[in-house]
């Protein structure tokens, strides 16, 4: 079993490698934004919008962060999904997500892959626990549930394994405050630091040209490199 969890996401990247572009000029790969902890989708609006100008078609979702575990957000955020998809069949799924976000989906491609698996994009993402989650848990666990399965030990996040057969990326702020740049890895993923700190991360143009670039091109070396000629 654990051999076809691996190969499914492979057999589905090659799918949205051989999609034929749109007949009708419009954005043909979706492209799921999933905000961080105690915010909303408006947090990912700009880089929703960004995205949209560069050719994908999006899928903004929002969820509360107030009761429900990461399991039960990764099963509401594949429910909207699955709804995008029957509308609107696109060729590839891509991901961006921000803080929490990032663990919701790597919960929801463990648990439920979607068919036509694309990229990731983490923007912060606890990938290794937060010893800042560990600080917080005793305090403010019974109203942010899911900051207690972000612990760096004994936790949903911690019993998380890579994501096999998926290309990922992670940008990481170097003055976070939240997030560190060594909770931020992921291991066989592209990681990458940038001049920020944690909540507003995703407004930042540069990290909007790189989540495109990477969305396109799969190559995060690549895109750093355009991203630093003047």
């Amino acid at each position: 079993m654990r051999r076809l969890l691996v190969l499914l996401p492979l057999v589905s990247l090659m799918a949205c490698a051989s999609a034929p572009p749109a007949a009708d000029g419009e954005p043909r790969e979706l492209v799921v934004l999933v905000h961080g902890m105690g915010r909303s989708e408006f947090s990912m609006a700009l880089l929703q919008y960004r995205l949209h100008r560069a050719g994908y078609r999006t899928l903004n979702v929002g969820y509360s962060s107030f009761g429900p575990d990461i399991a039960t957000i990764a099963g509401d955020v594949r429910a909207e999904l699955a709804e995008a998809v029957e509308r609107h069949d696109p060729p590839c799924v891509h991901f961006v997500t921000h803080s929490l976000g990032g663990i919701v989906v790597r919960q929801l491609v463990a648990s439920d892959p979607p068919e036509r698996m694309g990229r990731v994009v983490m923007l912060a993402p606890p990938n290794q626990g937060s010893h800042e989650a560990d600080r917080l848990t005793r305090w403010v666990g019974w109203l942010l549930r899911p900051i207690s399965e972000l612990r760096t030990e004994n936790s949903t996040v911690a019993a998380l394994g890579p994501m096999d057969g998926v290309d990922v990326a992670v940008i990481a702020g170097d003055r976070d405050g939240k997030v560190t740049v060594d909770e931020s890895r992921l291991e066989g993923a592209d990681h990458v630091v940038v001049g920020s700190r944690h909540t507003f991360i995703m407004n930042k143009p540069s990290v909007g040209r790189l989540v495109a670039c990477f969305l396109t091109t799969g190559e995060m070396p690549a895109c750093e490199t355009a991203e630093a000629q003047p």
